[in-house]
């Protein structure tokens, strides 16, 4: 049997996540991918949930991600660069920064169809889609992102909470709750 169009993916961002220069390797393979973007965002649209893992080792951790724009995703960080690449529709990164005390909201950039955005170690943010139609995308770390502690930012006082699913998933919100907190 032929191998499917994401178990061939994830062989290839093995590949490039093992190599001298994987942000580079990555972000070409993303860039790559994007011309097959049908193809990509159906095979996405067959995962069983919005946010699949579907490989993770030491060198990445590949998830394929459907968003929807009546609901927004927590302030989280990752602590790993990341590389995302959207197939069909269009992602919002709300990116904040991290002040001492709180979080505050720097811009949304708009990912659109057929983008690739990377995203530093450093950054935080919170992610919806735009428009009528959710957005399909594959998302690369720079690492396991299952292996490290990281944090969720109270939409409010921006203070760190642990990320959990249970904490993750209490914290959504409409989009018309975060317009008031940025």
């Amino acid at each position: 049997m032929e191998p499917s169009i994401l178990e061939n993916f994830v062989e290839r961002a093995c590949s490039a996540a093992a190599c001298e220069n994987p942000t580079a390797a990555l972000r070409s393979l993303l860039e790559e991918s994007i011309s097959d973007k049908t193809a990509m965002a159906e095979a996405i649209a067959r995962q069983p949930d919005d946010e699949v893992l579907i490989f993770e080792n030491e060198t990445c951790s590949i998830w394929t991600c459907r968003y929807h724009s009546d609901v927004v995703l927590p302030p989280h960080e990752h602590l790993m660069t990341v590389h995302i690449a959207v197939y069909r529709g269009n992602e919002v990164e709300i990116l904040y920064h991290r002040d001492a005390d709180r979080l505050r909201h720097a811009k949304n950039r708009v990912v659109l169809e057929g983008e690739v955005v990377s995203l530093g170690p450093d950054a935080v943010h919170a992610v919806t889609a735009e428009g009528d139609m959710p957005s399909y995308a594959i998302h690369i770390y720079e690492g396991a992102t299952t292996q490290v502690t990281r944090s969720l930012f109270d939409w409010t006082s921006g203070g760190e909470i642990e990320f959990t699913m249970a904490n993750f998933h209490a914290m959504l919100r409409k989009p018309t709750d975060v317009e008031e907190l940025q």
